[in-house]
């Protein structure tokens, strides 16, 4: 058998096998949405916040990955008397997000936080899950990610470069 790249010519015919294999989960339009771009699979929403609309003072920006029903922060950030601080001033932006992803059905909210002041930081991760059980920080933003009801569901290392990891968080919606 032979690999090929996909395009606009052979979509088609990938989605026609998509949908032949497997027509409880794609119908043929669907397929071929999902395979020519992301308008099926991925929508962008963020909010903001500010003393007024035209002040903007911190942000958040999601992804809505709708195939899993799943909201995940992609970047956000607070201007705190000029230094930027993370998802412990976002809250009521978070908290915005979170009734936005349940209003939709979503049944996850997602997010990540780098390993800089964790117990991992700039390690070899030898087990992912010996280093999930072990995993400790003082990261006021962990913290508070943990008490609003995130839990750890998974490392990804190295995803800022050589021992500067990804720490992955999610919220059960359906609770």
């Amino acid at each position: 058998m032979g690999i090929y790249k996909m395009n606009a010519g052979n979509i088609p015919q990938v989605a026609k096998l998509m949908w032949s294999i497997k027509p409880d989960w794609w119908d043929y339009d669907g397929a071929f949405g999902q395979l020519s771009g992301t308008q099926n699979t991925i929508e962008t929403v963020g909010w903001y916040l500010g003393e007024d609309a035209d002040h903007p003072k911190g942000w958040i920006l999601c992804r809505e990955l709708l195939g899993y029903r799943t909201l995940d922060l992609e970047c956000c950030g607070y201007d705190d008397n000029g230094e930027f601080k993370l998802e412990h001033k976002l809250e009521p932006l978070i908290r915005e997000a979170e009734a936005y992803a349940r209003g939709k059905g979503y049944l996850t909210f997602r997010s990540g936080i780098s390993s800089m002041g964790f117990n991992i930081h700039e390690q070899e991760l030898e087990s992912i899950p010996e280093a999930i059980s072990c995993l400790t920080s003082e990261r006021i933003d962990y913290k508070w990610y943990l008490d609003y009801g995130f839990r750890v569901i998974g490392i990804q290392p190295n995803a800022y470069g050589k021992g500067f990891h990804l720490i992955l968080l999610a919220k059960d919606l359906m609770k």
